[in-house]
């Protein structure tokens, strides 16, 4: 009698999902996810809430858009205040998000535009803002891609990650295997519908390609003359977030063929970094 019970709860759970799925599958329009409540409720007026991964000891974040924004907050001075969190996500499931004036802000993308509105930050010249624009779409989306792969391949990567996990340090060296397997799936899959699949020599050539387009753009201290401006905030999140934290490929590639580059980023961390970055 129990076994017969249990075998209808399973068929009944099971007829249920499929349901479910064709009905999510077949009969629903994707829609954007609802905004979530604020969590900041005692807001300062025109401070910005930044919410972003735990830091680490060598670097701000190793989330490149967590570093992004930051720099972007410091760079152009904006008043706020950073809120860790291993938990909270944004509409969109992510972080970086942030809270001004009890509006909720997801997508570092999103969050630059909405901050240099509200802030009155000036644009280039039309010129310089389209290939500011590139830069930045070349950095978040292709670079991006192959440099996930450089990190995920080293063991101190997922050091890091577990670091913000709460738990016994036994716990974690069992886990760190399997999180290792799940996210060199997760990141292969990732990187193949982004970029393509391509050997390591192929994603090697493609990465000096990109590195060698960004090193050319330096114009001056900066990418675009001697003040910092949101594409290098950009930029500097991307290389940064990969070559600071730990000895991977993707910081070898940069001290054998892009010293310009990296005395670029030394210069912003200079700026706006005095303590955050063991170097």
């Amino acid at each position: 009698m129990i076994l017969e019970i249990i075998a209808g709860i399973i068929i009944i759970l099971f007829i249920f999902n499929l349901l479910h799925t064709i009905y999510k599958t077949f009969l629903t329009t994707p829609t954007v996810n609802a905004t979530p409540k604020i969590h900041k409720r005692d807001y300062q007026k025109d401070v910005v809430y930044l919410y972003q991964f735990p830091r680490i000891d060598t670097v701000p974040n190793l989330s490149s858009f967590c570093l992004k924004t930051e720099t972007f907050l410091r760079a152009f001075k904006i008043p706020h205040e950073v809120i860790e969190t291993g938990s909270l996500r944004s509409r969109n499931g992510t972080l970086p998000f942030v809270e001004l004036n009890g509006e909720h802000i997801p997508d570092s993308d999103l969050i630059e535009v909405r901050l240099r509105k509200h802030f009155q930050i000036p644009n280039l010249s039309a010129e310089d803002e389209s290939h500011a624009t590139a830069l930045c779409r070349l950095a978040d989306n292709h670079l991006l891609s192959i440099i996930i792969k450089y990190k995920a391949a080293e063991d101190a990567w997922y050091s890091a990650l577990l670091r913000g996990v709460p738990g016994p340090n036994c716990l974690k060296t069992i886990l760190k295997p399997i999180v290792r397997k799940l996210f060199m799936k997760k990141v292969h899959e990732r990187t193949g519908g982004a970029i393509g699949n391509f050997t390591e020599d192929e994603a090697e050539m493609l990465c000096h390609k990109d590195l060698q387009a960004i090193q050319d753009s330096i114009k001056g201290k900066y990418l675009f003359g001697d003040k910092i401006t949101s594409a290098d905030c950009t930029v500097f999140g991307e290389v940064a977030s990969a070559y600071y934290p730990f000895p991977n490929k993707f910081s070898r590639i940069i001290d054998s063929h892009y010293p310009k580059l990296h005395e670029y980023c030394d210069r912003i961390i200079e700026e706006l970094y005095p303590n955050d970055f063991s170097i």
